[in-house]
C-alpha cells in the first residue's frame, strides 16, 4: 500500500492511497489546486474520495471533485451538505476497483464514518479520525492511519494554565481521540501483521509528536510516522 499524506490537521486533511491498481483519496479538506499538486497533477486516475464527515477541514473540495468527475462517498449528513455525494450506510461493503471498503460509524459531533479498506492482494488499511473512540476491533490489519489528537495530561495542564477554555477541552474530549485512548485501542486489536502506523491530526498545543511516536512504536513494533 502506497500512502501519501497531502495534508493533516485542523487546517485541512487529505491523503492519497494506492495499491498500484486503484487510487483513492481519503478526505478532501484542502483547496482542489493543493490536491492536484499533492497528486503530482495526476488526478484522472483517482477512482474516488472517501470523506468522513461534513466539516470543512475534511470536505472543502467535495464540490470540485464531483465537478471533475471524481466520485465522493460518505455518510448521509455529508450528502445533505454537498449535492452529488454517494451515500454509504455503515457496515455495508463496497467495491472500488481492486479495493473493498467497509464504512463504520464513529463518535464525533456530527455524523461521521471511518473506513476499513482491503486490497485484492491482501493488504488491509484502517483509517480513523475525528472520533473519541472506536467501538470495533479489527483483524489482519497491515496499515493504520489514525488520529492521535491530544494527550489528556497535556491538555488538562494547558486548561489549568489558562491556555484553553474548559468548554473547548470538553468538546475535544467528546469528539477527538487522545493518545491514551489510541494506545488502549491498539492493545485491543490484532497487531501482528501491522507494518506501518500513521498518527494523524495532532494538536499543536496538546500533543508531543516525538513522545507519541515512541509510545506507539514501543507498544506495536511497527514503523510509525507522525503528521
Amino acid at each position: 500500500m502506497d500512502i501519501k499524506v497531502i495534508a493533516s490537521g485542523s487546517k485541512g486533511n487529505c491523503y492519497r492511497i494506492s495499491d498500484g491498481s486503484t487510487t483513492l483519496l481519503l478526505e478532501c479538506g484542502i483547496r482542489f489546486e493543493s490536491i492536484q499538486a499533492g497528486c503530482g497533477y495526476k488526478t484522472s486516475n483517482i477512482s474516488g474520495c472517501l470523506v468522513t464527515h461534513r466539516h470543512g477541514d475534511h470536505a472543502k473540495s467535495v464540490k470540485k471533485l464531483i465537478q471533475r468527475g471524481i466520485p465522493v462517498y460518505g455518510p448521509k449528513d455529508l450528502e445533505e451538505a454537498y449535492a452529488g455525494v454517494t451515500v454509504w450506510e455503515p457496515l455495508q461493503y463496497h467495491r472500488i476497483g481492486s479495493m473493498t471498503v467497509l464504512p463504520f460509524a464513529v463518535k464525533h459531533d456530527v455524523e461521521c464514518h471511518s473506513y476499513q479498506i482491503e486490497t485484492d492482494d491482501g493488504e488491509k488499511l484502517l483509517y480513523v479520525t475525528d472520533t473519541a473512540y472506536v467501538h470495533y476491533t479489527f483483524a489482519g490489519l497491515t496499515h493504520i492511519m489514525i488520529e492521535a489528537n491530544y494527550s489528556k495530561t497535556q491538555m488538562i495542564d494547558n486548561m489549568g494554565k489558562g491556555r484553553l477554555p474548559e468548554y473547548l477541552v470538553k468538546r475535544i474530549m467528546k469528539s477527538h481521540m487522545s493518545i491514551e485512548t489510541l494506545l488502549e485501542m491498539l492493545r485491543a486489536n490484532d497487531m501482528k501483521s501491522v507494518k506501518q502506523i500513521y498518527l494523524l491530526h495532532l494538536s499543536n498545543m496538546n500533543s508531543n509528536a516525538a513522545q507519541f511516536k515512541e509510545l506507539v512504536q514501543r507498544q506495536t513494533g511497527a514503523e510509525v510516522y507522525v503528521f
